[in-house]
């Protein structure tokens, strides 16, 4: 009998640690459109609006505690923006200088590392905030020139350049996210929310086309996901 018990016993032991294991993290997948826009620290650069982007990747969740969560994951992140600047010296007022306006399109591999608060469940959706930051590595840096020179009202257009000379390798930002999880029995849910990615790093690097000017500016976007917890 005591056989009997103890072999019982290991086997709930064992049956409850497995149980714990299998909730005690979770994996899912995302996608997330985006609206992204570079905010320019350099003199004479002008932001040029927003410019549509999209992610997609896998989540990855380790609950620390009934309602709290570390989620992190892996995301390819398409976003960019659009500058205006002058090429050359303002050395005359009265004469205006030849612009470009230059649209970037970026691609980087992100690893967000946030803390993910939520409420009990209500109905069958819990709700959650979080916090934290992102760390990418740039995979592509292309961009889209247009120069206008008032001189002779000339415009040319240059496609498709290489500007990975121009972009760092590494990006860091700071996240913020609200959002839902819609319960679909067990630990599988549907997952939406709104999430703003807010650049640290200068997305930029080097100088002007004329070789004057250190080229800063802070790579933002704010995105919709959309996916499923399992």
């Amino acid at each position: 009998m005591k056989k009997i018990a103890l072999i019982l016993l290991i086997a709930f032991a064992f049956t409850a640690k497995t149980e714990v294991s299998s909730q005690s993290f979770r994996l899912g997948l995302k996608g997330s459109p985006s609206l992204a826009w570079f905010k320019s620290e350099t003199d004479n650069y002008d932001s040029e609006g927003v410019r549509l982007g999209f992610s997609y990747g896998l989540i990855s969740e380790f609950v620390l505690a009934e309602q709290y969560t570390f989620a992190t994951g892996i995301n390819v992140t398409y976003f960019g923006g659009k500058l205006s600047f002058p090429v050359g010296e303002q050395n005359n007022p009265e004469v205006d200088l030849p612009m470009v306006e230059r649209t970037y399109r970026l691609q980087n591999l992100e690893v967000p590392l946030t803390l993910k608060m939520k409420t009990r469940e209500i109905g069958y959706n819990t709700y959650f905030a979080k916090f934290g930051f992102g760390g990418s590595v740039n995979l592509t840096a292309r961009a889209n020139d247009e120069y206008y020179n008032p001189a002779n009202s000339n415009t040319e257009k240059a496609d498709d350049i290489d500007i990975k000379g121009d972009t760092p390798l590494f990006r860091v930002s700071m996240i913020l996210g609200l959002g839902l999880e819609h319960s679909l029995g067990g630990t599988t849910a549907l997952i939406g929310g709104i999430t703003f990615n807010n650049g640290f790093t200068n997305i930029l690097k080097g100088k002007d086309f004329a070789g004057l000017r250190n080229q800063q500016a802070r790579a933002n976007y704010l995105e919709l996901s959309i996916g499923v917890l399992f």
